[in-house]
């Protein structure tokens, strides 16, 4: 029997193989290799690099609006404090305005009791407590000072006057351009501001030109129609207008009957010594029939 005899050829074809696979192996250790990066990879990597860079300066300007939010808060805050300490200003001056009118007003309360308390009559009697004051301020007033006893006078009674009379003065003439004159034109309420008013107009009277009794009695029948009282002073008998052409006395106390159909109460008062020493003349005669026939009362000093 034949012995079979080995390959010689296989084997030795086996170790090249296997040489040469360990050299590929070695190889491909030993020899680095170059890396080739995915596009997608890189794109996204640089989409991230973008945004954080954005982040960065996002984050930059947000520092930056807040160091401005805190500048101007700082500021408010300023002005804030600028503004409390004027309201605190004002707050002082208004509670020092406040008590000096709570002082004013006890102090007014004060004088209205003390005007109430004096007797308002003096003497005579109103009909009511709306009264108009008629005064002559003619040329003759000056002598014996009569303007003076009648500012004095007037001055005495206004002032004993409480609120709840209301009163206005008429003068006449108003020099030689008009008949008359008139502080309101309309009664006025004796406040204490409105009292001070009228011992100002009064002051201011001096005595010049004629005695148009007529015409000023005429204006206060018909523009005080709500008026209570009249009260004539006067030192003489009516002339015609302003001149010293002397008027019917009997003319115009016809005149001044007719015309008050309202029923004021019209008191008349002479002022100077021919009422005491003669009351035969004119103008005594005249001031006292006024009053008479117009239930009013008639004094003479």
């Amino acid at each position: 029997m034949k012995r079979r005899e080995t390959n010689v050829f296989s084997i030795a074809f086996l170790d090249l193989l296997s040489g040469a696979l360990g050299a590929v192996i070695i190889l491909f250790v030993a020899v680095p290799k170059s890396k080739v990066e995915d596009p997608t990879k890189k794109e996204i990597k640089e989409k991230e690099g973008f945004a954080r860079q954005m982040t960065i300066e996002a984050q930059k300007d947000m520092m930056s609006d807040y160091q401005a939010l805190l500048n101007q808060k700082e500021e408010l805050e300023k002005k804030v404090s600028e503004l409390e300490g004027k309201n605190r200003d004002l707050n002082t001056k208004n509670k020092e305005l406040q008590s000096q009118t709570s002082q004013e007003k006890k102090e007014q309360q004060s004088s209205d009791r003390q005007t109430a308390s004096i007797p308002v009559d003096v003497g005579f009697k109103f009909k009511g407590k709306r009264v108009v004051f008629v005064i002559d301020v003619s040329g003759s007033m000056f002598m014996e000072d009569k303007i003076g006893q009648v500012k004095a006078g007037l001055k005495m009674l206004i002032t004993s006057m409480g609120e709840d009379f209301s009163i206005d003065v008429v003068h006449f003439p108003d020099g030689m351009a008009r008949e008359y004159r008139y502080l309101w034109g309309q009664p006025k309420q004796m406040t204490k501001r409105n009292k001070q008013v009228v011992y100002r107009f009064l002051h201011d009277l001096r005595p010049w030109g004629a005695t148009p009794t007529r015409a000023t009695m005429q204006f206060a029948l018909r523009n005080y129609r709500d008026a209570t009282d009249i009260v004539l002073l006067s030192d003489g008998a009516p002339t015609r207008s302003n001149s010293k052409q002397t008027d019917d006395i009997y003319a115009v106390i016809s005149d001044i009957k007719s015309r008050n159909s309202k029923g004021v109460q019209i008191n008349t008062i002479g002022v100077g010594s021919d009422f005491l020493m003669d009351t035969n003349n004119p103008k005594y005669i005249f001031l006292k029939r006024v009053a008479e026939q117009n239930q009013g009362f008639f004094v003479g000093f």
